[in-house]
């Protein structure tokens, strides 16, 4: 077996926040993986390993979510420079996965053009596949492809499907990294971010057709719910009924959890005889736990409520 073949490298996934970028690194690393942060920032550093199947590692470095390389937050400015090579500590990756939501190409396709400017190999790993299958979207595969001068996978991060196809790809993209290692990028002026829209715009009408038969009902909800005034009205008569029912709705729940620790410590209190293991036992177990689980009710609907905003989608897109 080759030098070439066996030498280690570094694989970096970038992608959309929300794009299920997380959960393919989770999948291709498994328990394999250590969470830090980026030197001299706060910003988490997730880095696994996987094995290829002619037995090479591959360190996947999970950057984090970004719109594009014009870092506008910390986060954005560690993945920006970790792709550039330009990150303290740091060597730069050998390969660029761009993991996609195949439901929203729109919003990646800047970024992916944006990628291939860097001069690393490059993948694009069409996430939620089949998602975008069972809401019609068709996707010429080979088209964009071509077009984007990539290899793509199709995969299903939650389900593990298209992982060994993507490994493969990333193993065959590694052979090239020393041919294309010629870094074109440049933060874009204004010019040049819309002309990087418009070529994005083409190249989702060229490859991206939206379904025969949409979902008509879909897509008047989102008509309502994204709209840019009643959207964001919308958005915080939700956020508005959600405090509501964390501050006024929890507390009937609260006090009857409140009152029945305190009946519980004035119980406790009457049967034991007075000393220090009844201080112990009525002013600091039953006291101490019922102080906590007061706030439960809160926390419940708190979370309730974010799961529900986040599962449906809403609240990204919101």
């Amino acid at each position: 077996m080759t030098d070439a073949v066996m030498t280690p490298a570094r694989v970096a996934l970038v992608g959309n926040p929300n794009s299920g970028k997380t959960a393919l690194f989770n999948a291709l690393t498994g328990s394999r993986q250590k969470v830090a942060n980026y030197a001299g920032v706060t910003v988490e550093r997730k880095e696994g390993v996987v094995v290829t199947p002619k037995g090479r590692s591959l360190f996947i470095l999970d950057l984090p979510g970004t719109y594009s390389l014009r870092a506008r937050s910390p986060d954005e400015a560690v993945t920006r420079d970790a792709v550039l090579g330009q990150l303290a500590g740091e060597t730069p990756p050998d390969v660029i996965v761009c993991v996609a939501d195949a439901t929203n190409l729109r919003l990646v396709l800047r970024l992916i053009l944006e990628l291939r400017q860097v001069g690393r190999p490059l993948v694009l790993a069409l996430n939620m596949y089949d998602i975008a299958q069972r809401q019609g979207l068709r996707i010429d595969l080979e088209g964009l492809s071509r077009e984007l001068g990539a290899p793509i996978v199709t995969t299903v991060a939650t389900r593990k499907r298209g992982i060994e196809d993507l490994v493969a790809q990333i193993d065959a993209a590694t052979l090239t990294a020393a041919k294309t290692d010629e870094n074109h990028w440049s933060t874009p002026d204004a010019g040049q971010i819309r002309d990087a829209h418009r070529e994005a715009q083409r190249i989702m009408k060229a490859y991206v057709r939206p379904p025969e038969h949409p979902d008509t009902l879909t897509g008047k909800i989102d008509g309502v719910l994204l709209h840019p005034v009643a959207g964001l009205a919308i958005l915080l008569t939700l956020l508005f009924v959600m405090f509501q029912a964390v501050f006024t709705w929890a507390t009937p729940i609260m006090d009857l959890i409140d009152g029945g620790f305190t009946g519980l410590g004035g119980l406790v209190a009457q049967v034991m005889p007075d000393g220090m293991l009844r201080s112990l036992i009525v002013d600091g177990v039953i006291a101490g736990v019922g102080s906590v689980l007061v706030f439960l009710p809160q926390i419940l609907i708190l979370f309730l409520f974010i799961i529900m905003l986040e599962d449906s989608g809403y609240m990204a897109r919101a």
